[in-house]
């Protein structure tokens, strides 16, 4: 691994909001109140659709599914108390942050704005309605990545950055596990965080961003940062086939 001196340092951030920024996986709990969720998601975790596949069934399947209705039902839920905070550090600290995300931003953007953040980058899925048929489109999918999501979050960390930076991911699930593989700094929970376990990839458990806050305040900003020399190949290696 190479070192960078803290004050070359180029900090680029990546985050994932289905479980991360939102306490819960808003995604599952849209399709579970507006459609047949139980049929769709045995089948997409069987092997026998794609998460492609299954966004478009379970759209398909929906009673009532419109932006509207879905704005209004993702008000119920919270996203992390901490997470304005930590927003907010970023700003102060010129360090791009982009949230990404396999869900849809019809439940993205309002529950950000809720909270006060109006002006957040967020590449992620979201709906079209064409001859009154509400549509998933998936403007990030790329037919070279195999990981489990409709659009891939890899490609969007890769190509929304300079190739020298310090590339961090935080996430907690399956659809994560792409993207951070290629970064230097993992912050992870749940199931990503088995994920890394599995694969002995460095990373920083975490529960709250109160945790990723603390350790950014003294490790990350305030020391020599390392680029992962792995991840780093794995970068290079993916800008290649694309």
């Amino acid at each position: 691994m190479k070192s960078l001196a803290n004050t070359n340092l180029n900090l680029v951030i990546f985050c994932d909001f289905d479980g991360t920024i939102a306490r819960k996986d808003i995604g599952d709990e849209v399709f579970q109140h507006f459609g047949v969720f139980d049929l769709f998601i045995s089948k997409l975790m069987s092997g026998e659709i794609t998460v492609r596949e299954y966004y478009q069934s379970a759209i398909a399947a929906a009673k009532n599914f419109t932006p509207e209705t879905i704005a209004q039902f993702s008000a119920n839920f919270e996203i992390d108390a901490y997470f304005p905070q930590f927003y907010n550090f970023c700003i102060e600290r010129n360090i791009p942050l982009t949230i990404l995300s396999d869900g849809f931003r019809e439940y993205i953007n309002p529950m950000l704005e809720a909270v006060g953040i109006n002006d957040a980058i967020v590449l992620s899925n979201f709906l079209s309605i064409q001859n009154s048929e509400v549509l998933p489109i998936f403007p990030t999918a790329s037919e070279s990545c195999k990981c489990f999501c409709a659009s891939c979050k890899r490609n969007s960390m890769l190509s929304s950055s300079p190739s020298d930076s310090i590339f961090i991911y935080i996430g907690d699930g399956l659809s994560d596990t792409c993207a951070a593989s290629h970064a230097d700094i993992i912050f992870a929970k749940s199931t990503l965080a088995a994920f890394c376990n599995e694969r002995r990839l460095p990373h920083y458990p975490f529960r709250t961003f109160f945790d990723i806050l603390r350790i950014m305040e003294k490790v990350v900003v305030s020391t020599t940062v390392k680029v992962r020399r792995q991840a780093e190949l794995l970068r290079k290696k993916s800008i290649e086939i694309e």
